[in-house]
Formats: C-alpha cells, structure tokens, sequence
C-alpha cells in the first residue's frame, strides 16, 4: 500500500500562532492558493481514495483536492484540552505545554485532552484498517501538524520519547509525503515536500 499524506492547510489560528486540536478556524487565503497548487502537483499520480480528518480545515483542503473523500475520525488532530485556542507564545514556559513537545510520553496531555498513547493507538488502528481493505492501492490522507508527528515516529519504529528528534519542526501544511507500507514496515520516500508551493515556511510549536 502506497500512502500520499498532507497536512490541512494554512487556517486564520495558523497564521495567528495559535494551538487549534479539536477545535477549528477558517482556511486563509493562502490557505486556499497552497491547496490548489498541492492539486495542481498530485493530478497525475493513481490515487484510489482519500482519507480525510473531519476536522474542518482538514475536510475543506481534501475537498479542494478530491471530488470523492472519506471522514474518519482516527485522522483527528490530537485533542489540546483546556489550551485549545491559545496562543503558542503564551505556552512555552508552561509545564504541560513544555512537557508536551520537550518531555512526550506515553502518558503526558495537555489538561482534558489526549494522551500521546491514545493518539498513537488511533493511528495505527487506522493504519492496520486501511491496510487490511486497500493493501494493494495508493491511498491519500489529510490530517494534522501534530498528528503527522506521530505518525512520522511510527513509520520510523520510535518510541513516544524519542519524538523530539523529529518534533522541532512541524510539517506544512499542503507539503506532500510519501511512505510505502507492507503490513509490518515501512519505506519513506520523501517527508514533506513542498517544491511546488510558492514560498518557505518553518513551522514551530516548540
């Protein structure tokens, strides 16, 4: 099985610097413009289905992509809680929101949110589903900065702690990835590529 992923694009809290989760904000402009260029580069490639967040900038991106989509909830982002809406510049000399990017753990959340251990077991529940329908397809999924996270660290057979090597930065939204999966492993071809977008961006919640 052949997985293309994306990240939603940008929305009104991206660009206001603030944590979003569960909750939501409206794609921008650019947001829109990042879309229809990631489109523009994935036209030719065989994708036989998208999987998408129903999380509403995730939906509206996978909507510009494809005519066809299917919600599943195990592509949320992970919940935030309490801090959902917040600004990151206000967080980062906060214990939890420290703990949560400096310090992952199978059990560290955020305030009424989720634990990193129930994220991970929805994505790979999704991961073994999906496979277990579409082993021989290419399928497409949009999901979340921080969901990307720990996705990343399951194709790379890391434990939740090691995530800081790859949580510096956050992937952006509209790059594309690409990951081959056999069942037990898997194979990244590339990890958020973003050549056909206009500008360079880094992304930090840290």
């Amino acid at each position: 099985m052949k997985l293309f992923i994306t990240r939603h694009s940008k929305t009104l809290w991206n660009q206001e610097k603030r944590l979003q989760g569960w909750k939501d904000s409206p794609l921008t402009k650019q947001g829109i413009k990042d879309a229809l260029l990631l489109k523009e580069r994935i036209k030719t490639l065989p994708i036989d289905y998208c999987y998408s967040s129903p999380i509403n900038r995730a939906k509206q991106t996978s909507e510009i992509l494809f005519d066809h989509i299917i919600l599943d909830d195990r592509l949320k982002e992970m919940n935030f809680g309490i801090y959902e809406g917040r600004k990151i510049a206000e967080l980062v000399n906060d214990k939890q929101y420290d703990d949560l990017w400096n310090h992952p753990d199978d059990q560290i959340r955020l305030t009424n949110g989720e634990s990193y251990l129930e994220v991970q077991s929805r994505l790979k529940d999704f991961i073994a589903d999906i496979y277990q329908k579409h082993h021989d397809k290419n399928i497409f999924i949009t999901i979340h900065g921080m969901l990307f996270i720990i996705l990343h660290g399951l194709m790379l057979n890391y434990k939740i702690s090691d995530l800081t090597k790859i949580n510096q930065h956050v992937v952006r939204g509209c790059s594309l990835s690409e990951v081959d999966y056999d069942g037990k492993n898997f194979t990244i071809k590339y990890i958020g590529d973003a050549s056909h977008l206009e500008d360079e961006e880094i992304i930090s919640y840290k």
